[in-house]
């Protein structure tokens, strides 16, 4: 396997500052170059928002649904963050790459585009697709965007695998990852006289209470013991608001999550939240003042991967890579979008997801040994025209 030009290949990758708050198109650029010179069939696909770009790169027969190998272009931040190295600069330890993207995901990205020649050689029977989005870590508004294109395109790929680091495990199931904004507005009067005014702060605490119970009540419905928490889950991250000690708070803002299980509706959840605020805190807010008010507004709601819809998926790629059991995760991943227009979408690839978004996050150079070998033998199967009868299979179940 080709494991040192990969390792050269994602020294170049980690080298773009890819943040979803900077621009990707010099790497998209870069690496539509790459795929061009290895024989690829290239589409980029600019954004609205300017500086940002997707890029959708075909090898094999055009005209036939195929796989498509995705992963996400844009990394998180790394300000406040302790690194030992240049989170930027690729930095080899002890077998271990550090570097901003290492696992998440740009590993999985040098491998598919190291591997390109062998895609472009291959006497494929189905085409291979490698398929690269923006701003997966803020809203994926990527992803949504090349759904939409391809759901609209003449011939879409049959399947999907998405190479989120899971230790070359494949990963049938995530939940939803939705994000919401409270935004309560008080009344401001000198504390001394609290009676006449509305704490903003005070009844946001409120919310968040209120969020702990609801996670206590979730805890008792469905659960689904193949995620390492098994139920859905709420959690307020973020509280802002006030101006001083003496000043009962005009303004408030109070930032949370849902992360439902497949097949559980986040707005159902949220639901319960805006009844809550309506019905107990508003009237109360609204009887020392009426310019008082909550609103809650949706930041950004990603939908959970459901494996009912990608049993035969997993099925013919689990002994590519050696996986017995299929797993499930709690992060949110673009597999959801695809799902929805019809894709089924299994997730694989290298490096761990503890190491995500943390300071020196790093990918173990024998996971990209593995992952080269995975699509090597992935390439094989396609060529031999095996796989194609289990995604057909897949895509009716």
């Amino acid at each position: 396997m080709q494991t040192k030009k990969t390792i050269e290949t994602l020294e170049r990758l980690v080298a773009f500052d890819t943040v979803s708050s900077n621009t990707n198109i010099e790497l998209i650029d870069w690496a539509a170059n790459r795929l061009a010179d290895a024989g690829a069939n290239i589409f980029v696909q600019h954004a609205q928002e300017p500086g940002k770009a997707n890029l959708f790169a075909s090898f094999g027969p055009q005209d036939i649904p195929g796989l498509m190998l995705s992963g996400h272009s844009d990394v998180v931040p790394v300000a406040g963050q302790a690194w030992s190295s240049d989170p930027f600069r690729l930095t080899e330890r002890d077998g271990r790459l550090y570097g901003r993207g290492s696992a998440d995901m740009k590993g999985f990205i040098a491998c598919c585009i190291e591997m390109a020649p062998r895609f472009a050689a291959a006497k494929l029977s189905m085409p291979l697709h490698i398929a690269l989005s923006y701003n997966e870590e803020t809203n994926m508004g990527g992803m949504r965007q090349l759904a939409a294109h391809l759901d609209a395109a003449p011939v879409k790929p049959l399947a999907c695998l998405i190479g989120e680091p899971t230790m070359m495990q494949v990963v049938v199931a995530n939940k939803g990852a939705a994000i919401y904004r409270a935004h309560l507005r008080g009344f401001s009067v000198h504390s001394s006289l609290r009676d006449q005014g509305v704490s903003a702060v005070e009844y946001g605490a409120r919310i968040v209470t209120h969020l702990l119970e609801l996670q206590k009540q979730l805890n008792q419905a469905e659960r689904h013991d193949g995620f390492e928490y098994p139920f859905s889950s709420v959690h307020a991250g973020r509280m802002s608001g006030g101006t001083a000690h003496n000043i009962t708070a005009r303004d408030c803002e109070v930032l949370f999550e849902v992360r439902a299980l497949p097949g559980v509706s986040a707005a159902q959840l949220v639901a319960k939240i805006r009844d809550f605020c309506a019905t107990e805190l508003l009237p109360e807010m609204k009887a020392v003042s009426p310019e008082c008010d909550i609103v809650i507004e949706e930041v950004v709601d990603i939908p959970g991967l459901d494996e009912r819809t990608n049993r035969h998926l997993a099925k013919a790629i689990m002994p590519l890579c050696n996986c017995e059991r299929p797993g499930r995760v709690s992060f949110g991943t673009e597999a959801g979008i695809l799902q929805q227009i019809g894709v089924p979408t299994v997730v694989c690839g290298p490096g761990a997801i503890r190491v995500a978004h943390q300071p020196d996050e790093y990918v173990e150079i024998s996971q990209l040994t593995s992952c080269l070998e995975f699509l090597d033998a992935l390439t094989a199967a396609t060529e031999q025209g095996s796989l194609s009868s289990a995604f057909g299979a897949n895509a009716a179940s």
